[in-house]
């Protein structure tokens, strides 16, 4: 038994025609005839009487259309419940390291407001090495995240912007007038850094490494704020993007020397369920330039 077979034989029954039913139904006479004798053979009982001209309903036919209409109306009732809970709004868990947030976000929150203002985000700040954890965990949908190398296989992604990593100061500083500043022009300077599950901070200390020079990290934050408390006091120098240090006053922003850039994308699982809103989300993301 089979639902389109009630459906067909309920319709011959309020319309007391298989013609009709055919009609109404867009399909072929046959078609309606067959499902009937399909059932009745099921069964084993004459769910009608035919006739010259149309049909009556035998005894057993009156008690399968009444158990028939029951079960299509229960069939719908159920089609409707799973398409209300497939359509439920489910926010987007969204990463993203709090320095790309900075220079992403309010971009983004514009473009979602005007394509997708029922789209929901619910989103969280950490380094990206904690974000792609977050990512292998289920804890996140997606994830902005930095890098200077390939992801490792288990993630898709969606190249977003290269960010170059600048060094930031006062501009009363010694070193502001430079046109780039080396690993050992920075040798004696008090550095205020991101805690290690930062790209950034990675990068950085890697030019370090490569000069043979030791840092002096006077102080290691995950917090954007405090980097940029420190720096604009003029108690540390230290390493921004340049999108977010040229949107702040009064620093002095250099290159590094050799030029140093950071990768942005946005990464999810790969083979994880995308439900609605993630896809549309990540399809914004492939089409939209942010800067």
């Amino acid at each position: 038994m089979k639902l389109q077979q009630l459906k067909y034989f309920v319709t011959a029954c309020r319309l007391c025609s298989i013609s009709r039913a055919a009609e109404t139904l867009h399909i072929s006479q046959p078609s309606v005839s067959m499902a009937i004798r399909e059932l009745e053979r099921e069964f084993g009982v004459s769910l009608i009487a035919r006739r010259y001209q149309g049909f009556a309903l035998t005894e057993e036919g009156i008690i399968f259309q009444d158990l028939a209409e029951s079960l299509l109306r229960h069939a719908d009732h159920i089609s409707e419940r799973m398409q209300a809970l497939s359509q439920q709004q489910r926010p987007v868990r969204l990463g993203v390291p709090p320095m790309i947030g900075t220079v992403l976000l309010p971009s983004l929150y514009q473009i979602l407001s005007l394509r997708y203002p029922e789209l929901v985000l619910s989103t969280e700040e950490l380094g990206t090495k904690a974000l792609l954890r977050d990512l292998r965990e289920n804890v996140l949908d997606v994830a902005f995240v930095s890098h200077d190398a390939p992801l490792p296989p288990e993630f898709d992604a969606v190249p977003i912007a290269t960010m170059e990593i600048v060094w930031c100061a006062p501009r009363r500083h010694p070193l502001a007038a430079l046109p780039a500043v080396s690993p050992v022009q920075l040798e004696y300077e008090s550095l205020v850094v991101f805690q290690d599950s930062f790209s950034l901070r990675d990068l950085s200390m890697q030019q370090f490494e490569n000069a043979g020079v030791t840092p002096r990290i006077l102080h290691t934050t995950e917090q954007l704020s405090t980097v940029e408390s420190l720096i604009r006091s003029g108690t540390a120098t230290g390493f921004l993007l340049r999108p977010l240090a040229e949107s702040i006053p009064d620093l002095a922003v250099l290159p590094l020397d050799p030029p140093v850039s950071l990768q942005v994308s946005l990464a999810w699982r790969k083979n994880q369920k995308v439900f609605r809103d993630m896809h549309r989300f990540i399809e914004l993301c492939r089409r939209t330039s942010f800067f």
